[in-house]
């Protein structure tokens, strides 16, 4: 038997949805007024960044680059006038994400965040036929999470894959193209010190960075 789909929770996200953790610079937050072609009537927060990679695709969801490392998303946020639902996603995903660090996310800025959509419960509700309780969860809202940085092992695991059976001028030319890499100058700066190797586990043979043992 063949592994078809049979879940709507298994089907293809496509395009920017599918995308689930990015890290790049906020280069500012506007309220705005939802695009014509939507059906909601709710204001939306509209977050812009740049330099940003894409970090994690959701799971069966093709990785991809995103164009001059721009991107932004909306986040629903009132009916103009009205203040956001503390039950929403824009308060309980994105604004409290920030508060956990004590910031608000206008404090970051002009800064380079890690952004992740981690599914949060935002309330419980009542079945209207059956009565019973339902929980209420958000998956498609980014939050802020630790930064990533060359002491993470998933980050170093990472540079490790791609520099793995080059030898140095490959590997630097691997940093400074790969969007995320590129987002990490200490890698290239342990390269040009001779140390990247020792950072990331790995040993140089003959002039290749070459997996220990």
């Amino acid at each position: 038997m063949s592994n078809l789909i049979e879940s709507t929770k298994e089907s293809s996200k496509g395009g920017f949805k599918g995308i689930k953790k990015i890290r790049g610079t906020i280069v500012d937050i506007k309220l705005v007024d939802p695009p014509e072609s939507w059906d909601s009537t709710k204001q939306q927060a509209q977050i812009f960044m740049e330099d940003t990679a894409v970090l994690e695709m959701f799971p069966g969801e093709d990785m991809f680059e995103l164009k001059d490392g721009k991107f932004n998303f909306y986040i629903a946020y009132a009916e103009k006038d009205k203040k956001p639902s503390g039950n929403s996603a824009y308060i309980k995903v994105w604004v409290a994400s920030f508060e956990k660090v004590g910031k608000k996310p206008s404090d970051f800025i002009g800064k380079v965040v890690t952004l992740d959509k981690v599914r949060t419960k935002l309330f419980d509700t009542r079945n209207k036929e059956t009565k019973e309780k339902e929980e209420v969860w958000a998956e498609g809202c980014f939050g802020i999470v630790a930064d990533e940085n060359s002491g993470s092992a998933d980050v170093k695991d990472y540079i490790k894959g791609l520099i793995v059976g080059k030898n140095q001028k490959a590997a630097l030319r691997e940093l400074l193209v790969d969007s995320r890499a590129k987002q990490l100058p200490e890698f290239k700066e342990a390269l040009s010190k001779g140390t990247l190797a020792e950072l990331v586990g790995l040993t140089i043979v003959d002039d290749v960075f070459t997996a220990k043992g």
